[in-house]
């Protein structure tokens, strides 16, 4: 964590202009249900009124999406040169660990850039399709809730194997140049066979777990979905197309939970390798 502080500080005022280009355009995509929903209505009854609105959502939308992966790029970039050079300059160990752990370096820019920029999103999601839920149905509110119980406890269980896996597929990595330099075919064929193995290994954990946090997902779509028809006597079309997008969105939101444990687990055992020999 001292880690990301320190990059933190020192590009403080660039990343903080990127995550607010995000919250702009986060804050105008957890609308569009909500205003899709009364522009249907409102077109149903040849009113335009919301049309224009949604209309003004999507251009402000896409104009900070454009803002943030414009100037994003530059920042990312000149983070993980300074990242690299700094880990060189300090680094004792052999030239097959330096390459490998500067490729490695990418992760560290990953977090910052992409799952930063996914849990400013997936923050803003929950936060206001639990409020637009709730506004609508407590009951449903609880139920969308209590999906997340189910998905945490799947995440602890695969994630123990998961990290190993990770550690061992870097520790793995690290060997590749020294290998290579010896130009034994056997060795290297050996290698990239282990490399395969465990590159599976990983895949078939991860799609295990994906598959059962997505089956719960489904059942309790399914389940908020018919308590919701049951309840929504008088609703109209476009409040009904809208709470179901954003019971949706919310529960796909849930799903940062692995997300977060991945990277978690892929970033932990990075910064160890850049900072210690």
């Amino acid at each position: 964590m001292k880690f990301f502080v320190s990059i933190f500080k020192q590009y403080k005022w660039e990343l903080l202009l990127i995550y607010f280009y995000m919250l702009l355009t986060e804050g105008f995509m957890i609308l569009q249900p909500f205003v899709l929903g009364k522009t249907i209505d409102g077109l149903l009854k040849n009113d335009w009124g919301w049309l224009w609105g949604l209309i003004a959502i999507y251009l402000g939308s896409a104009l900070f999406m454009y803002k943030r992966m414009v100037y994003d790029t530059k920042v990312y970039t000149k983070i993980y040169n300074g990242i690299v050079m700094d880990f060189i300059r300090k680094s004792n160990t052999d030239v097959s660990s330096k390459i490998a752990r500067t490729d490695i370096a990418h992760q560290i820019t990953d977090i910052l850039e992409n799952y930063a920029h996914y849990y400013i999103a997936t923050i803003v999601t929950i936060l206001g399709s639990l409020f637009f839920i709730f506004n609508s149905s407590w009951i449903i509110g609880l139920i969308v809730l209590l999906c997340g119980l189910p998905i945490w406890i799947i995440v602890r269980v695969f994630y123990k194997k998961i990290t190993q896996s990770t550690v061992v597929g870097h520790n793995h990595y690290e060997q590749k140049v020294d290998i290579i330099n010896r130009l034994n075919i056997e060795e290297i064929n050996n290698f990239f066979t282990r490399r395969r193995r465990l590159v599976i290994y990983g895949s078939t954990l991860q799609g295990k777990n994906w598959f059962w946090i997505n089956t719960v997902r489904y059942i309790f779509l399914s389940i908020s979905l018919v308590v919701f028809i049951k309840l929504s006597n008088g609703m109209s079309l476009g409040d009904i197309l809208s709470m179901y997008t954003y019971i949706n969105n919310f529960l796909i939101s849930l799903l940062s939970i692995p997300v977060g444990m991945e990277a978690y687990t892929r970033i932990k055992d990075a910064i160890k390798r850049l900072t210690y020999d």
